[in-house]
């Protein structure tokens, strides 16, 4: 039965593969988007898969069968914690690490480098003795999830057209949502140790598609002083010829030269510069934002979640309804994200996902207090269905798409760095505080503080965030600048 699951597994993988393949070519209509879609796809779905891996694998690893249980003794509610929150805590490492290896020696091989900690993680968990190799193996976990986030959308900022750079940066949250949605589907039907080997194929394929295909960054080749091989890179990008390419390769040139000689490219030169400060406290409260949101707390926790709601549907089912939805919620915000515009997606994004939160604090509300609510039942996935959608339709993936806008590219990676770090230490803090907040103020006390924080988000979109929709860096320079045409 497993290795049936398994099977399938691929398949629905490599379907979708197809799919964002044929997407690429109806949609983007250039040649590097066809190897870019499938090789991102790779590890991102391992990092998404990393953020829902508790939701099946925590029941399991708490149970006291042993034909489901690998350990000699079941876990507890201290080291479950632990193991959801661990992968947060490398997560907050991760962009320092990956962004050290990305000004070192550029972004394509910090990917590859940062990647092997993924794979040795899941190795972990395919031999695991006890407890301590999952605790290790999600810290590992970790380390490679923040590098993705860190250093992929300022990868996707170099190698992107300004006309589709929106859409590229939101594949991440797409395939980030397959990842979570076949754990949900494969993780509750498979053992722990066949779970966690299937996780090791889909990395040894990225360094294979991605290593072998996709260039170097223009951007690092310049930076690097090998002008003709950023034409290279830009010819195949573009799928154009050198002198199709000769006033971008001029433009990144300018840009290279013109940071340069400037003394500082590090954070002192964000915090003397306006637009540089305005954009760093604006990316870094969209993710602020995202992670108060309660996001990572109800992905990890889905399945937890479905069985004390007492729902009618069962929590397995549930939690594969959301992971469903999730996928392809963040579809549409890839198509979306260059039609609407990023502020308005995070706007509607903030108000929906706040009132799904009030409507799901309610109905614990009302068990808390022993009313009867079996004519709810069906309020639970209706209201987290309501907020997966409108979740992944901005909050998702706007504050990555606008994070790879703001800045130029010599403080693009300290940015990328500071902000991916203020979005996994929240993130570390909010799964590992969860269960003791639930406990303490109730699952209806704890959605809606997240509720609360939305609401507040809403304001910070309104008065703060600008539009980016389209521009070049300088444009959205003089935005920040209060420089009018």
């Amino acid at each position: 039965y497993s290795l049936n699951i398994s099977i399938v597994w691929f398949c629905i993988f490599y379907l979708l593969n197809i799919l964002l393949y044929y997407f690429s070519i109806c949609y983007l209509n250039k040649h590097f988007t066809n190897i870019f879609f499938i090789s991102v796809n790779l590890i991102t779905f391992s990092g998404g898969g990393s953020w829902s891996w508790t939701s099946p694998m925590i029941p399991k690893l708490s149970s006291t069968d042993p034909e489901i249980n690998p350990l000699p003794k079941p876990t507890t509610t201290f080291e479950e914690s632990w193991i959801a929150a661990l992968m947060n805590l490398g997560a907050v490492i991760g962009p320092f690490a990956g962004g050290a290896c990305a000004g070192k020696f550029g972004k394509k091989k910090a990917l590859l480098i940062m990647a092997l900690p993924m794979m040795a993680s899941h190795i972990l968990c395919t031999i695991a003795l006890n407890v301590y190799f999952f605790l290790a193996a999600r810290f590992l976990m970790g380390l490679g999830v923040g590098t993705i986030f860190a250093v992929v959308p300022a990868y996707v900022g170099d190698i992107a057209e300004d006309r589709n750079r929106g859409t590229l940066c939101s594949v991440l949250g797409v395939c980030n949502s397959l990842g979570i949605l076949l754990m949900y589907i494969v993780g509750p039907f498979l053992s722990v140790r066949l779970f966690n080997f299937l996780n090791i194929i889909p990395l040894a394929l990225f360094y294979i598609i991605f290593g072998y295909f996709m260039p170097d960054s223009p951007y690092d080749a310049v930076k690097k002083g090998n002008r003709t091989y950023a034409e290279e890179i830009l010819m195949k990008l573009r799928g154009k010829s050198s002198g199709d390419v000769e006033k971008e390769l001029l433009y990144i040139t300018e840009i290279i030269e013109a940071n340069s000689n400037s003394v500082d490219n590090g954070l002192s030169a964000i915090l003397k510069s306006k637009s540089l400060t305005k954009g760093l406290i604006i990316s870094n409260g969209l993710m602020l934002f995202q992670q108060l949101s309660g996001i990572c707390a109800v992905l990890g926790y889905m399945q937890s979640i479905f069985e004390v709601s007492g729902s009618s549907i069962p929590p397995i089912y549930s939690a594969m309804i959301i992971g469903t939805v999730q996928l392809i919620s963040n579809s549409a915000s890839a198509q979306l994200v260059d039609v609407a515009g990023r502020k308005m997606l995070l706007i509607i994004s903030h108000v929906f996902s706040g009132i799904s939160l009030v409507a799901l604090g309610a109905y614990f509300f009302l068990k808390q207090l022993d009313q009867n609510v079996d004519f709810l039942g069906w309020l639970p996935i209706t209201s987290l269905v309501i907020f997966i959608i409108s979740y992944n339709l901005g909050l998702a993936n706007m504050p990555w798409v606008v994070l790879s806008e703001l800045f130029p590219s010599n403080v693009k990676a300290i940015a990328s760095v500071i902000t991916s770090f203020s979005c996994f230490f929240l993130s570390f803090v909010i799964t590992m505080c969860f269960p003791f907040l639930s406990a303490s103020l109730g699952m209806a006390g704890s959605f809606w503080v997240f509720a609360i924080f939305l609401t507040c988000g809403f304001v910070f979109c309104i008065t703060l965030l600008p539009e980016t929709k389209g521009k070049s860096v300088l444009e959205i320079k003089n935005i920040l600048d209060g420089v009018k045409k």
